[in-house]
């Protein structure tokens, strides 16, 4: 039994091996609507409902080449997932660049996004 196959069905199982959601899978309501959501690092919208929080990710699973991660990248991973949980825009959003190994994610280096997806009222 090969090692690699193990390692990669390990990670997919345990870790989920995080990624953005594909845009294949949206609607196109869906893609408007996270072609268009706006992000803020603050909260705008005060009583605005929290939906779920949202993450995105922009990982380089290739420790043999240049570490090509961004910020914009992770950014439209929240955007996407806010989209498909419906909200009206992303607050409270912050990033973080890791430039060593993200072993949750499989990355050798990674930014990744968090913020809180609202419906506002």
């Amino acid at each position: 039994m090969k090692i690699y196959p193990l390692v990669v069905l390990l990670c997919s199982v345990a870790t989920g091996c995080m990624s953005n959601p594909r845009i294949d899978d949206l609607s196109g309501a869906e893609r408007a609507k996270a072609a268009n959501m706006p992000v803020h690092n603050d909260n705008p919208y005060p009583t605005a409902k929290v939906i779920k929080t949202v993450t995105g990710l922009s990982c380089n699973r290739n420790g043999n080449q240049q570490q090509d991660v961004s910020q914009s990248e992770a950014l439209e991973g929240i955007k996407i997932q806010a989209a498909m949980v419906n909200a009206d825009a992303v607050v409270n959003n912050l990033c973080q660049k890791n430039s060593d190994t993200d072993w949750t994610n499989n990355c050798w280096a990674s930014v990744k996004c968090i913020g809180d997806a609202v419906k506002l009222n």
